[in-house]
């Protein structure tokens, strides 16, 4: 769980970042979950939930190193996206109690994550780093 969800982000960050860093330019978004922020998911165990943490805070401490090269870091906290992986996991009893606590009354689509990553990498956004951006529908609202 570490290796694929932590060890992963750091290495391909750490792939990327001499050319973006040589370039005086890039961006970098890294998927978290919202289980990162609860503590507790509705697949995931503790393990899953601590890799996803680590991905956080991993970004912030990136975006605070290299900010200066003009290399913004920022993350994704997707809630329960409607996959072909839960899709097989939810029943219908349990998709509905789950949607009771989504603001917007439905799961997240693969689209709905895409585009947050279009918007992060946007250079209309250019002077946002160091941020995590919910995507859950309202499901942790602060």
């Amino acid at each position: 769980m570490l290796d694929v969800n932590l060890r992963g982000t750091l290495y391909m960050s750490q792939a990327v970042l001499p050319h973006m860093k040589a370039h005086k330019r890039g961006s970098i978004v890294c998927m978290s979950s919202v289980s990162a922020q609860r503590g507790v998911g509705i697949f995931g165990g503790p393990h899953y939930s601590a890799a996803k943490a680590g991905v956080l805070r991993l970004a912030k401490a990136m975006a605070r190193e290299f900010g200066g090269d003009n290399v913004r870091v920022n993350s994704i906290t997707p809630g329960l996206i409607q996959t072909d992986i839960t899709g097989d996991k939810l029943t219908p009893e349990m998709r509905t109690e789950i949607i009771k606590g989504i603001p917007l009354g439905r799961l997240g689509h693969a689209a709905d994550v895409a585009n947050a990553c279009l918007f992060l990498i946007s250079d209309l956004y250019a002077y946002l780093t160091g941020i995590t951006l919910d995507v859950n529908g309202g499901t942790l609202i602060h």
